[in-house]
């Protein structure tokens, strides 16, 4: 039981929180141009604008629904704004003005804080004991804020589809090899038991890593280019059978927003705010596992495991215990990681030292997401909640495991027992590598 000086601080916190994120999401609605609102630019999402509206219906969905057993307010925009089979994506282009989203975020919004205020978190209903469905639609809320970014990335590049590009060629970068951290093997808590974590991030349990080495820091831009330059995207031998497959079947030769045309390495780059010159040493981004995985075999390394990504992440050999963040447990600042959409671009790898972890690995939370070569499965004892849909359904092997964040990556939902998952074949994300040997 928590006393009642306890629920007062979660339910400010949790408003604190819940109006930060909101914010932030009215500044990105503020962003989309108008002729792309109700418009699809992608087969794999919905409407820019229909992400808006389902972060609204889902917090009213679990806060006043789901928790607390209230009708919704509009039937109608409940239905058109869930992600249900039989609302399907095409389906999702029928949406109501700007200003009608707005005043829809604000009406679920107020009904929520009104619930918090009026509802005792000391409860024995788990989707209210210590503010869960809020905290839950808080996250979710923070998620959505990254979709709309990568949604803008895409919508900007449909706007400059016959934009003239200049025919310069890529020259030879100075490419440096990263520098490589050796881990020693031991025993360490992967996983996390906060109640406020996933679904899938639970339970915490024992795992042995093995030693090896990983990169310092994630591969840059101009490291990509020196891939690409020695015919890695030619190169049979360097991809799986399934992943060179799919090279040929969308005749992949550069990362998904590279264009021709450009200062540095000769390519510009698509971003949430329009087109820009690609720094030498950010972090590479938009690729897909098949990439990731032909370059770590170029380089003459492999991608991490789950496991090990986690351990270099966490694990302090001084104390003996798995921290919140690779620094410690302290939540992330801007000395410590690139996140919360406050630069709109991924820093230069290594730029944030205060970030490191134990081992002295760098840019771990933050900057870009980073594969690993873990298909997304259960951990021992995993129990799908607060429904089957989040985890459970993409439990099937096919989806690979990213972790760490990116620059688009709220705070809330930085932690590094955090897991993201996708398809080999996904790469319109902030998904980027670094790679491991031994």
């Amino acid at each position: 039981m928590i006393s009642a000086n306890q629920r007062e601080m979660r339910k400010e916190q949790l408003r604190r929180a819940m109006g930060e994120a909101r914010d932030k999401t009215l500044r990105l609605l503020d962003f989309v141009p108008d002729e792309f609102l109700k418009v699809r630019v992608h087969d794999f999402y919905s409407p820019v604008g229909w992400h808006f509206g389902h972060i609204g219906m889902t917090e009213e969905f679990w806060v006043c629904g789901e928790a607390l057993g209230l009708p919704p307010r509009d039937s109608d925009l409940t239905f058109l704004f869930a992600n249900l089979p039989d609302n399907p994506k095409d389906n999702r282009i029928h949406l109501p003005s700007r200003d009608e989203i707005a005043a829809y975020l604000e009406s679920t919004r107020c009904e929520a804080l009104e619930m918090l205020d009026r509802t005792d978190l000391d409860s024995p209903n788990a989707l209210i004991a210590n503010g869960y469905a809020w905290d839950f639609a808080l996250q979710h809320e923070c998620q959505h804020q990254e979709t709309i970014c990568e949604l803008l990335q895409l919508i900007h590049m449909e706007m400059d589809v016959k934009a003239v590009i200049d025919k310069i060629p890529p020259h030879n970068p100075k490419i440096r090899d990263t520098e490589m951290v050796s881990i020693p093997g031991g025993k360490f808590l992967m996983g996390s038991n906060t109640p406020s974590g996933y679904d899938n991030e639970q339970r915490e349990h024992e795992i042995v890593v093995d030693g090896f080495e990983m990169d310092r820091t994630p591969v840059t831009a101009s490291q990509w280019a020196g891939f690409m330059l020695d015919g890695g995207y030619e190169r049979k031998e360097l991809w799986s059978e399934a992943g060179w497959n799919w090279r040929q079947r969308e005749s992949a030769s550069a990362p998904e927003y590279w264009r021709r045309g450009g200062v540095n390495l000769g390519f510009s780059y698509y971003g949430p705010r329009g087109r820009r010159s690609i720094h030498n040493n950010e972090p590479v981004s938009s690729i897909s596992w098949f990439e990731a995985d032909a370059y770590a075999r170029w380089a003459g390394k492999r991608l991490p495991t789950e496991a090990e990504w986690e351990y270099a992440a966490r694990f302090d050999p001084a104390s003996g215990r798995s921290r919140n963040y690779p620094w410690g447990d302290e939540q992330a600042t801007p000395d410590r990681a690139c996140f919360g959409v406050l630069e709109w671009q991924p820093a230069p790898v290594g730029d944030r030292p205060a970030g490191a972890s134990a081992f002295g690995v760098l840019d771990l939370a933050g900057g870009v997401w980073e594969w690993t070569s873990t298909p997304f499965l259960p951990y021992p004892g995993f129990e799908a909640y607060p429904y089957d849909g989040y985890s459970k359904d993409h439990m099937d092997g096919n989806h690979f495991v990213c972790r760490g964040g990116s620059w688009a990556t709220s705070a809330t939902i930085l932690r590094s027992s955090f897991r993201n998952w996708y398809v080999p074949t996904y790469r319109q994300g902030f998904l980027g590598l670094r790679c491991a040997r031994g």
